[in-house]
């Protein structure tokens, strides 16, 4: 159809600011309208299971659908990570329902689980507790001290790697194991850079 008198834009005028989007020749819909598709079947701000692996993670929806993608959500997580899920592979967390996240940390790595630390930045290794704090991060208290903690920043993200490197050990650790480890681990870089610097396998 066309006319004289005027003439259709076929791209968006109102984007998400204002919640609205033209329909060339149709309609424009709210957001929130209960009679549009967009009347998500997660609102906003719920929490949902994400069963995306066992057990689920427990998300926040922060974006509904679009008409682009009219079911894909945006979930926000605990660790601050967003990501794009379609509404098949999510649940809403029934209310009272205690949640049980997943989580990428060895079973042993808990509230006053017994380690031994040696962070490359430390002159020798500690032992002493982890503890979890009320934020979500982790801390290493050497010995029986409970105030003078060592953040451990984004444990879940960072633990394989401290392990891997002799960083971390579970429990009380024989301070020569450690520095057995550490030796090891210094060797097996040393050999990799050698093959890798003169192009072998």
């Amino acid at each position: 159809m066309s006319s004289i008198d005027n003439k259709f834009q076929y791209n968006d005028t109102s984007g998400a600011h204002f919640g609205f989007k033209y329909q060339p020749g149709t309609f424009i819909y709210r957001l929130d309208e209960s009679t549009s598709i967009f009347a998500p079947k997660f609102p906003l701000e719920s929490s949902v299971f994400v069963h995306t692996h066992l057990p689920p993670s427990v998300g926040s929806i922060v974006g509904i659908p679009s008409y682009d993608h009219p079911n894909v959500y945006t979930v926000s997580f605990k660790d601050g990570s967003i990501s794009e899920c379609n509404q098949d592979l999510l649940s809403l967390v029934p209310e009272h329902c205690p949640i049980k996240t997943s989580t990428l940390l060895p079973p042993w790595v808990k509230g006053g689980a017994n380690a031994t630390l040696f962070l490359h930045t430390m002159p020798k290794p500690r032992h002493g507790t982890l503890q979890q704090n009320q934020d979500g991060t982790w801390s290493f208290y050497p010995g029986k001290s409970s105030t003078d903690g060592i953040t451990l920043s984004n444990l879940e993200a960072n633990c394989q790697e401290l392990l891997d490197t002799g960083q971390l050990f579970k429990g009380h650790a024989k301070f020569k194991n450690v520095y057995d480890a550490r030796s090891q681990v210094s060797l097996r870089e040393c050999v990799l850079c050698y093959f890798s610097a003169h192009g072998l396998q």
